[in-house]
Order: C-alpha cells, then structure tokens, then sequence
C-alpha cells in the first residue's frame, strides 16, 4: 500500500467489515480487522496496529486458521521491531515460522526470515542478518515476489553500506532499484535513488549525489510521502552546505524542518535546527546560531537522543 491510498484502504476495510459482521462471516470479520491493522502499521500508529492485529488474531485462533494467525504473528513481530522490543519481536516470529512450516506458505516464511534479518539489524548482528536476507531472498525468487525481493536487495545493500563496501552496496540498490520499477513502486523507486545518493555522497561525487536526490525528492512528493521529502532536502542541503552554498542550503533546512514539525519528528527537527546554526556561525550570526543550537539541545534532551 502506498501512502496516498491507505485512506481508501482503511473506508474499504470499515464497509466490508460492517458487512461481514451483519452476516456474521468471522472469517472474513477477522481479514477486514487485519487489514485496518495493517494500514495503521504503514502509517506508523503502532499501538493502534497492535490493538486490530491481536483482535484478528484472536478471530483466528478461535477459528483454528494457521494461515491468518501466522501472519497476524508477523504483523505484530513488525510493531515490535518498529517498537525497539526485539526480544518479544523474535519470540513471535519463532512462532510464525512454526506455523509457516505447517502450511505450503514459502512467501509467509521469507516474509518471516527478512523481519528477522531487521531483528538482527537492529543488534548489529550484520552475519546473522547477511544470512537471513539472502535466505528472504532466495525464497522470493522462488515465489516469483518481486516486492519481496526488491526489499531483500535493499536490506542486503544496507549491511554492505554499513561495512563500508560501497560497489556492492550500489549493485544491491541498482538491482531492488530496477525491480521496484517493474512493479511500479514510485516508494521503492525513491527510497533506493536517496541510497545511491548517499553512496554518491561517500564517494564525493556531489553531481551525482545531487541528481539521484533529486529525483527521490520528485517521488516522495508524487507518493505524498513528507519523511522521505524531509530526508532528500536535508541531503540535498548537506550537498549545498559543501558547496558553500549557504543561502539555498539555508532554505532547504527550512523547508525540512517545517516538514519534520509536520509529521512530529522531533529528532529530524532537531537535525534542521543543527545544520541551521551551523549555517548562522558560517555567517558569523553568533546570536542566531546560539538560538538554533539551544532549541535543538532541548528537542535532544526531551527525546532523550544523544
């Protein structure tokens, strides 16, 4: 689902769930409440997520269909993950891969091993990860899921860009970049062109760093996606701010953190309100510069990140 269609999804799943509760189909009862779940984990509302995936999974289970409880598993795997909580995270996913190997599901047991592979990620275990990506990744190639394998790709790419090997990492972007072409996922698209920009960026190729930028940016707001706008402007204005272009740096910081304010990303405002101030000291504007830093202290301090 993208993010301009998840309105449209959330209406079809309240009438269809009217419906089905009128006519008393649980089964269908217990999809519809799944598929709210599910789009309020793409919008990021996690504890409301939790809320309709237990609710479906409980239909599930009193229904004993190991198909929809697998992967309510997995959704709330996801919430967990997306919540830090990686222990609970991996219990579950244990559990879903039980239920998985029950059943003629490989897609659900990729599914599976990739939030698994995040697990991982998120530990710095970058083996481990390696290992359940590539495994994803065959598993997909076998189903013939293209998604799939796109987000495998990107996931493998990011382990190599964290190990600093730049040309593979490329070739894992170039590849999931391709494929999220072919399946027409302007997300994807813009998600793997701000990658390659970051790998241009590594590699000081400013041009080329700023071109894939910039073609993200065009994406993310086609796909109406405002987190991924706000980080193609802040690279695009780190790219200005080495350039020493400092008043088109200034105004895309602007532009991202009204954005970052918008979607309540404290953390994100508290980076524009950094690359602000060290624009101000480059100006000599002291006073200017103090204020941008003393406010992005505060955001720090309140959200606890260092």
């Amino acid at each position: 689902m993208q993010f301009w269609r998840l309105d449209q999804a959330e209406k079809s799943f309240q009438r269809a769930l009217q419906l089905h509760r009128q006519v008393h189909n649980v089964l269908n009862e217990a999809k519809d409440i799944f598929g709210i779940g599910e789009v309020h984990l793409y919008r990021d509302n996690l504890d409301t997520a939790e809320g309709f995936v237990e609710s479906a999974l409980h239909l599930f289970k009193e229904l004993h269909n190991i198909q929809g409880e697998a992967d309510c598993l997995r959704r709330l795997a996801q919430v967990h993950v997306n919540q830090d909580q990686l222990e609970e995270a991996e219990k579950l996913l244990q559990h879903a891969l039980q239920l998985c190997n029950q059943l003629p599901d490989p897609l659900g047991k990729a599914f599976n091993i990739g939030i698994l592979g995040d697990v991982y990620l998120k530990r710095n275990k970058l083996d481990e990860a390696e290992q359940s990506f590539d495994c994803a990744l065959q598993l997909c190639r076998q189903t013939q899921d293209l998604v799939g394998e796109a987000y495998n790709l990107e996931k493998l790419g990011e382990i190599r860009l964290r190990q600093k090997k730049l040309d593979e990492a490329e070739e894992m972007f170039e590849r999931a970049l391709q494929l999220c072409r072919q399946t027409q996922d302007p997300g994807g698209e813009a998600y793997n062109l701000a990658k390659l920009g970051e790998i241009r960026l590594q590699q000081t190729k400013l041009d080329k760093a700023e071109e894939m930028f910039e073609r993200a940016l065009q994406l993310s707001r086609q796909t109406q996606d405002p987190v991924g706008e706000a980080s193609n402007l802040e690279n695009l204005g780190e790219i200005c701010l080495r350039q020493n272009k400092l008043d088109k740096a200034e105004e895309l910081f602007e532009r991202a953190l009204q954005l970052c304010r918008q979607t309540q990303d404290p953390v994100g405002e508290a980076y524009n309100l950094e690359k602000l101030g060290e624009i101000c000291l480059r100006q000599n504007k002291l006073a200017e510069a103090k204020e941008m830093f003393e406010r992005a202290l505060q955001l720090r301090r309140r959200t606890q990140d260092p």
